[in-house]
């Protein structure tokens, strides 16, 4: 769950303080958001998670461009690299023919996975492959509809479509692997 929610707070808080007092005060509010969320994970956790500090990195990064060159687009495209970032991991992690999901799955909950005939094994994988494939996609056409928004809506709709409109499209997309199973059955 933490990740459908990660770096959501310092775009809503960029959103508000860009209304209030314009572009530079919201990404400084961002950044100095995002850093501290770094710094409080580290003090519950003695470490900071990978995605956390690439999410952080490219708040600050992309923060610091679009405040030195006063446009906002520029900082508005961190969560679009953060979703291709995700969808090329994805790839990568299946690049052997095993989906990455359930590699992660085998991992997490590998009770499940002992003892299983070999039917089973592969109407799983065949399973995880669809729905890795499908989050490619989803998350592909989510960043390239992100951009888009990015680049010709305002700050608010960006916002929307960024935390609660990709919420909505993970939902859909649950939703219609629920139903794709259902129907199989």
């Amino acid at each position: 769950m933490r990740l459908l929610f990660l770096g959501l707070i310092p775009v809503i808080v960029f959103w508000l303080v860009e209304e209030k007092f314009g572009t530079l005060w919201g990404i400084i509010a961002a950044i100095v958001w995002a850093v501290g969320e770094c710094v409080f994970e580290y003090t519950q956790k003695k470490r900071v998670d990978r995605l956390t500090l690439i999410s952080t990195g490219l708040v600050v990064g992309l923060g610091a461009l679009g405040a030195w060159l006063d446009k906002s687009v520029i900082f508005k495209f961190q969560p679009v690299i953060i979703e291709i970032i995700f969808a090329a991991v994805l790839i990568w992690g299946g690049r052997r023919g095993e989906p990455l999901l359930l590699k992660m799955a085998r991992q997490s909950r590998p009770e499940v996975f002992a003892n299983q005939r070999e039917e089973i094994l592969q109407k799983q994988s065949a399973l995880m492959a669809r729905m890795t494939r499908n989050l490619i996609w989803l998350l592909i056409i989510h960043s390239a509809f992100l951009s888009y928004v990015a680049i010709n809506g305002t700050t608010g709709e960006w916002a929307f479509w960024k935390g609660i409109g990709f919420n909505v499209f993970l939902v859909v997309w649950i939703g219609g692997e629920f139903l794709l199973l259902r129907l199989k059955r």
